[in-house]
């Protein structure tokens, strides 16, 4: 009978330690379950933060388009007041000189504003045609001149401080086609052919 009991004793012991093994693994799942559950928690509010990061950037950035010429646009009024009172001006009087002088003086206060923004204009006549720089408009035949000469600025290129916002158009030289008489008396052909 001993060996009856003893067995018993251990399967008494066995299964005392299978529910104390079933007892901490119930405790160890609920403590996971806990910190996914936190874990989870963390995740959807940082998500929640991101997006609204996103949101913010996003209408700080359409704030910004929105206003960024503000500042220019503000600087520029004086001149467009100093227009209207050059247009307002004693309209009986015929004094061309005035307005010529009120209008140069305009001219002048506009440019400045624009230069203190970083704009500034680039010189092309007498320079090689670059596309980047400049927009052929005209190609004109030129003995004088070297082809893809700049001849003449049709309007001015501008800089905003190191970057073309726009490019000058301009008439070039080409190469003159000179004409060769024929044996047939009459059209001509190029010396390029």
């Amino acid at each position: 009978m001993s060996k009856k009991k003893e067995r018993e004793g251990k399967k008494k012991e066995h299964e005392k330690n299978t529910e104390a093994m079933i007892e901490q693994l119930k405790s160890e799942l609920k403590n996971a379950l806990e910190e996914v559950k936190e874990y989870r928690d963390k995740y959807l509010r940082t998500l929640a933060e991101m997006d609204n990061q996103r949101k913010r950037m996003i209408r700080e950035r359409d704030d910004f388009q929105k206003y960024a010429n503000e500042k220019l646009i503000l600087s520029i009024l004086p001149v467009v007041d100093n227009f209207e009172r050059a247009i307002n001006a004693d309209e009986n009087s015929n004094t061309d000189k005035k307005i010529l002088d009120g209008v140069k003086l305009i001219f002048k206060q506009l440019k400045g504003i624009l230069e203190k923004e970083g704009l500034k204009p680039f010189e092309s006549v007498g320079q090689k045609f670059d596309p980047y720089k400049h927009e052929a408009f005209l190609a004109i035949e030129s003995k004088e001149h070297e082809p893809s000469t700049i001849l003449e600025e049709i309007e001015k290129g501008y800089l905003l401080d190191d970057k073309i916002i726009r490019p000058a158009k301009v008439t070039v030289s080409k190469q003159r086609e000179e004409k060769e008489d024929d044996e047939n008396g009459g059209q001509g052909k190029s010396n390029r052919d």
